[in-house]
């Protein structure tokens, strides 16, 4: 066994001497690799013993590499199944559900569709701006900018001064428009001699009228997709639920809150049919937390509309409310109301809108391509634009 320690030992380097252990183990390799290599007795049994080994190792290869592939599928099947599946919606009762079912049949009445998509809101919110005159001096003001967008269903179109055809464009509008808040905002700001927007050095405020602040992703679908969209509200429920938890796969802490943020987006943001409008104001009514309010827009128009409440200790308490009209069932404004401010708000009182989104324009349209794009891309202009305030 001499021999066979010096040949143990000739495995590792000098510096670093095998111990005890590794030397049996190695020992017992050794003697296990020339025992199943000794010449069998038989030359014509010569070779069966190293053609059953190879057999062996490519069978079990095989056979791991097939356990391998079928544990990775399963476990991505697992981590991506569906975690909502359409459940018969809740029961609709309430002033809140009577008014959306009241505009769902309205929309129904007043339903379309064709190949362009047309909407046209003024996107802004409320912002602390600081007298350009008066050190230490400040009043809520609304910013706002209007926001287009169109989508074609099929033929592409080319916008000017671009080259590339498209079927979804958005631009912002070229004027940014100011207004006081409230009504000690007003007097402040009239005090100032009625300052614009860049005397102000204030930027319009980025929308987030949306359903990422709800505790889910942004709803970034394509247009294509965008186009079918489940049309039955507990098909289209499951569907928005499933798209939010597609990223980590875990279901929403409140998934009222996200399909509550997602309606404005389905309303008049998407070019979904309108049987996808009907069915979300459907999906709507089923919500247990929504309740119906008479409120008014940036604009100062006062109208009925629906309203949800969230409360993190981001946003503080905020309502967020839908208004709509129960002639034709179109969505006419969405807004954010602080009842109380949170951390991201904390500067700004209660009462005013966060963020808003007027709409002046949302529906399918036979209009001519070349008559609702941007004429040109002239720079940002500022100007005021005064409304009664709450």
């Amino acid at each position: 066994m001499r021999d066979l320690d010096d040949r143990i030992a000739g495995l590792h380097t000098a510096t670093r001497p095998p111990s005890a252990e590794t030397t049996a183990a190695a020992r017992s390799a050794l003697i296990s690799e020339m025992g199943s290599t000794a010449k069998p007795r038989r030359g014509r049994l010569k070779n069966v013993r190293p053609r059953a080994a190879r057999w062996r190792v490519s069978l079990i290869a095989g056979a791991t590499a097939a356990a391998l592939v079928a544990g990775g599928w399963g476990f991505w099947s697992w981590h991506t199944r569906p975690l909502y599946s359409p459940e018969p919606l809740a029961g609709y009762s309430g002033p809140a559900a009577t008014f959306l079912l009241a505009a769902a049949d309205a929309r129904a009445r007043n339903a379309g569709d064709g190949q362009l998509w047309y909407r046209r809101a003024a996107v802004g919110g409320t912002v602390m701006a600081k007298s350009p005159y008066r050190a230490g001096v400040t009043y809520p003001m609304e910013v706002e900018r209007d926001d287009f967008l169109l989508a074609s269903t099929r033929k592409p179109f080319t916008a000017d001064g671009s080259s590339h055809p498209t079927r979804h464009l958005e631009w912002p509008g070229d004027r940014l428009r100011v207004r006081p808040a409230t009504p000690a905002a007003r007097t402040e700001w009239k005090t100032d001699l009625r300052p614009e927007a860049e005397d102000l050095h204030i930027d319009s405020p980025g929308a987030s009228v949306g359903p990422e602040m709800g505790g889910g992703p942004v709803l970034d679908f394509s247009d294509d997709t965008a186009r079918r969209l489940p049309t039955d509200p507990a098909e289209l429920r499951a569907w928005l639920l499933n798209y939010a938890t597609r990223f980590d796969h875990k279901r929403l802490p409140d998934p009222e809150l996200y399909l509550f943020r997602s309606a404005s987006f389905l309303l008049v943001d998407a070019p979904v049919s309108d049987k996808v409008r009907i069915a979300t104001y459907r999906l709507l009514a089923s919500l247990k937390n929504v309740r119906a309010v008479t409120t008014t827009d940036a604009m100062g128009r006062s109208g009925q509309g629906v309203s949800m409440r969230e409360v993190s200790e981001e946003s503080g308490t905020l309502d967020i409310q839908l208004i709509i009209d129960p002639r034709n069932g179109r969505l006419i404004a969405s807004q954010q109301i602080i009842a109380t401010p949170g951390r991201l708000n904390a500067g700004l009182p209660s009462g005013v809108r966060w963020y808003y989104e007027v709409i002046r324009n949302a529906d399918w349209t036979t209009t001519p391509v070349a008559e609702l794009l941007p004429k040109s891309s002239s720079p940002i202009e500022t100007g005021v634009e005064e409304s009664p305030v709450e």
